[in-house]
């Protein structure tokens, strides 16, 4: 990339890849990179309104999300959404809570909805931070967010996917100790149940989920047409 970056979002969207926000070790930033796959070069797009750390990224809709993170001074509610095809970025409804330390995971697309799950109200320098067990939807169609049912554990830094029609949250960090609790969202009765703990404790950690698919080694050949 041209500017080094960490806590920065990053997410494909029509074929390029996008590395959104970050930290360059000196200053919180609100710049786009772009990387083309073709040409195999980085560019720089519109920046964001808001210098964004471990905000949320994700695509819905044919447009790139950018949700909450922190500028060093305060975490956003703010929202924005970018469209490859003009270039712009537009900001949208801001969320209900503040939230930080959501990063690229915390934030999810499922079933045509944006969900941005947990994270912190404040920069963790702040001894007031406090590490939220909110969860809240974003629906596109209507530019609105709503508040769902609440994870058992306030917690930041989690890693999640979507497993079939469920949401998956694993690990994370509650102020004290990283956590190996996993839970699981069922949307169709907006609520959570607490799945078998991992071996360890995880801050952090990438989740991705794998679709069940038999090797063709595996896979029985089909029967003889002929006796």
């Amino acid at each position: 990339m041209a500017t080094p970056r960490h806590g920065l979002g990053v997410a494909v969207l029509e074929g390029p890849l996008y590395a959104v926000g970050g930290h360059d070790g000196w200053s919180y930033l609100n710049t786009v990179e772009r990387w083309d796959p073709i040409a195999r070069t980085w560019s720089y797009v519109a920046p964001m309104s808001s210098m964004r750390s471990t905000a949320g990224v994700a695509v819905l809709g044919g447009r790139l999300y950018a949700v909450g993170g922190r500028d060093g001074s305060v975490c956003h509610r703010s929202i924005e959404c970018y469209d490859p095809h003009t270039n712009k970025w537009s900001l949208l409804a801001p969320m209900n809570r503040r939230r930080g330390g959501v990063g690229p995971y915390q934030v999810t697309v499922a079933n045509g909805f944006l969900y941005a799950l947990g994270g912190h109200d404040c920069p963790a320098s702040n001894p007031m931070v406090c590490r939220t067990e909110t969860v809240e939807r974003y629906d596109p169609a209507t530019d609105t967010w709503t508040l769902i049912c609440s994870l058992a554990l306030g917690r930041d830094a989690i890693g999640c996917a979507l497993l079939g029609d469920r949401l998956i949250v694993v690990g994370g960090y509650d102020g004290n100790h990283a956590l190996k609790s996993v839970e699981e969202y069922d949307p169709v009765r907006n609520g959570w149940n607490e799945l078998a703990p991992m071996a360890f404790a995880r801050a952090g950690a990438c989740v991705v989920a794998i679709p069940n698919v038999i090797p063709p080694a595996a896979q029985q050949p089909p029967p003889s047409a002929t006796v």
